[in-house]
């Protein structure tokens, strides 16, 4: 037998479905590599999973398709509602070269490329996390129960790959929100744009986009006025130099920052802390 006919008559193996539910549970940890392949479902939980090279950051319903050997970090909290189903899939489920986050997914002689990690609708999330429970509540070990299983898993798998993500302007807004927060939450620490970025799971074109959409504004642009107006106290209340105050605010070029803060207010900082000298604590 050839290697296609070999891999098209090869059975999936059903090792476990386990229930995942806890409350008000903090996880951490070092990680593990998954033994098997897993696909998860997740109907509460958040905000963030670690899987592969790639922190996840997510409002439930969500869901995992994995390979055995992916590195898997668990870094929710609070309230946790899911389910997933471990399966021996040789081959079926593998990382797709040279493009993060996203799998093959080979039954027979066909494949299809999907993230590893969707943020699913409410209805697509109910639905499969449905098929993988009732996976786990075929009886019998005897071929008619195995037939079973593997069909709802073929089943599970199908759901997955069609599910549709989560989109449109409600998906976008909320994406706009979260970065906008961490821009401010990091707006006075010399944290990279990048590293913001990573956090949300995106890309730095597609943040501009999105941000710019919402707000009017670049993410920089939006963090330099945080920075700007911050800085403007400070000159005018406090004993901090023009360099003190470029650092205390985030920029680590003080000729840059004067730059800025001139287009900004038409001023010069050293000039303002010359006019307001006498009022300076």
């Amino acid at each position: 037998m050839d290697e296609k006919r070999r891999q098209a008559a090869y059975v999936p193996e059903i090792l476990a479905v386990r229930q995942d539910e806890a409350d008000e549970a903090k996880r951490g940890g070092k990680g593990t590599r998954l033994p098997s392949d897993v696909l998860s479902v997740y109907l509460e939980g958040g905000p963030r999973y670690h899987l592969g090279d790639r922190i996840h950051r997510f409002e439930p319903p969500a869901a995992i398709l994995a390979p055995r050997g992916t590195f898997d970090r668990d870094l929710q909290e609070g309230t946790i509602r899911g389910i997933f189903v471990l399966f021996g899939g040789n081959g079926i489920v593998r990382w797709k070269k040279k493009a993060k986050g996203q799998v093959v997914v080979t039954v027979g002689p066909r494949s299809l490329v999907v993230p590893a990690f969707k943020r699913l609708t409410p209805s697509d999330g109910e639905r499969l996390a449905a098929v993988v429970k009732e996976i786990g509540a075929v009886v019998g070990a005897g071929l008619a129960g195995n037939m079973r299983r593997v069909a709802l898993l073929y089943q599970a798998l199908a759901d997955y790959c069609e599910a549709g993500q989560e989109t449109g302007r409600k998906t976008q807004h909320r994406e706009a929100i979260r970065l906008r927060e961490l821009v401010e939450n990091w707006a006075f620490e010399q944290v990279p744009m990048s590293r913001i970025y990573r956090e949300l799971d995106l890309s730095g074109a597609h943040a501009e986009t999105l941000f710019k959409k919402a707000f009017g504004v670049t993410p920089v642009a939006y963090r330099n006025k945080l920075r700007l107006r911050r800085a403007r106290e400070i000159l005018v209340s406090s004993k901090m130099n023009v360099s003190e105050t470029a650092f205390a605010v985030g920029f680590k070029d003080p000729l840059y920052f004067s730059r800025v803060f001139y287009r900004a207010f038409g001023v010069r900082p050293s000039n303002m802390i010359r006019d307001f000298s006498g009022k300076r604590i």
